[in-house]
């Protein structure tokens, strides 16, 4: 069989929900290229069936609630934080740390009222990759405490890096949460909450009864985030410390049922890590989990995890209500070679608070991103439209959301441009 017809092949296995497909190991390294595009046909968007039912998948998209009144609110959205052995090497040589790795588009992330990001990865101070504690290094990759794959570790003056760029929640639920084992997911949220960084999907031992989710507020909109992950690896979390997105549905969809009721809750937005790596359609198994989710009560789902971006969706309700869905947002810094897994985007979700108090989505816009450093050494990710070049790369984000939702990067920001 031909390579073209073995990548056909596995698209259309990815989309049938093979569970396998869905929650494979993960293969995280730098080295590859492997990738399963979105449009076999070159058409800007798809449609696949789920269960009996037409899913539209892609394109440009816009919402009923454009042009309603009332108090405006943008959450910013990126990828993953996927720290492989150089990055990390030019964090602890530069001045900048790691910002020098998204100094680039630190005005983009701060354009929006709250942004979210993926930390991928411990950042466990003095922690070898058995669990064990041992005397910490410093700021250095001295690949015994902080190394690169297969098992990440991080310096935690990344945290404070995120907060200076303008992050302002973390998912910590992902296949390398248990890299550092129990005492590493520990010292991980522990320094997180000494930087007084939300986070969300993993918990301390000492906080095993504790909540899942974390909240933010920003400008009176208080938003409930909830993350999961499909597994870690195949290291066992003995102590329970990593929310499953499969193993804990139930759970995951009771807490969002109860988040989306709260009073003191204007929207809960999930962010679950899951899929297959370097493919770029959503399987059956992420599709049924989102909608589920957003029947629950969620407003927005937000994935990672296949390291290259996939589709977005608008998903109606049962209820009614408008509700939004991006399957992967792809890899937002790493070392991984490959066009499309240095291929991601600055999202942009606006929200309305009515003078009821409900809250709808009023737009989407995204930035395309790409990473560079391969090439040069000096790794730093851009926005494409304002640093050229890239071209494919730009190709590939337009080809699958269209080009009706680009924002372009040195204009102010508008998510409802058509309203009056």
């Amino acid at each position: 069989m031909g390579r073209s017809a073995c990548l056909f092949l596995f698209w259309v296995l990815a989309i049938g929900g093979c569970g396998p497909l869905d929650q494979e190991s993960s293969d995280d390294g730098e080295e590859g290229d492997t990738y399963v595009p979105f449009n076999p046909e070159g058409k800007a968007d798809t449609t696949v069936v789920v269960d009996g039912k037409s899913v539209h998948l892609g394109g440009p998209i816009s919402f009923a609630a454009a042009c309603d009144p009332g108090d405006r609110y943008v959450i910013a959205a990126v990828g993953d934080v996927l720290l492989h052995g150089g990055l990390q090497t030019q964090a602890t040589q530069s001045a900048a740390r790691f910002r020098s790795l998204f100094s680039d588009v630190d005005d983009l992330i701060a354009a929006a009222d709250l942004t979210y990001a993926n930390l991928e990865g411990p950042t466990a101070r003095g922690v070898v990759a058995s669990g064990a504690a041992t005397t910490d290094p410093g700021l250095v990759f001295d690949g015994r405490v902080y190394t690169s794959y297969p098992q990440f570790n991080y310096h935690p003056s990344l945290i404070e890096d995120l907060i200076a760029v303008g992050v302002d929640v973390v998912s910590t639920a992902n296949n390398h949460a248990l890299d550092r084992r129990a005492l590493g997911a520990d010292r991980t949220v522990e320094a997180l909450a000494e930087a007084n960084l939300p986070w969300t999907g993993t918990r301390a031992r000492s906080s095993a009864s504790g909540n899942w989710h974390t909240a933010t507020e920003a400008g009176g909109l208080r938003i409930a985030w909830l993350a999961c992950t499909y597994g870690t690896n195949g290291i066992p979390d003995t102590q329970g410390q990593v929310l499953g997105c499969f193993d804990d549905t139930a759970q995951i969809e009771a807490a969002v049922r109860e988040l989306a009721a709260s009073p003191e809750i204007d929207a809960v937005i999930v962010t679950p890590h899951w899929g297959t790596e370097y493919v770029a359609t959503p399987g059956a198994t992420q599709i049924r989990l989102a909608h589920r989710l957003l029947e629950a009560g969620a407003l927005a789902v937000l994935g990672s995890h296949p390291h290259v971006l996939e589709p977005w969706e608008k998903y109606k309700t049962s209820d009614g209500r408008e509700t939004f869905v991006i399957y992967s947002l792809g890899n937002f810094v790493s070392g991984q070679q490959g066009m499309a897994r240095r291929t991601s985007m600055i999202l942009y979700l606006g929200l309305t608070r009515s003078s009821e108090g409900t809250i709808t989505i009023h737009g989407v816009r995204h930035v395309p991103l790409y990473m560079h450093g391969r090439e040069t050494g000096v790794w730093s990710v851009k926005a494409i439209d304002r640093s050229g070049g890239a071209a494919a790369a730009r190709a590939l984000v337009t080809a699958m959301f269209g080009s009706a939702n680009l924002q372009d990067p040195d204009t102010p920001l508008s998510l409802a441009s058509s309203c009056p």
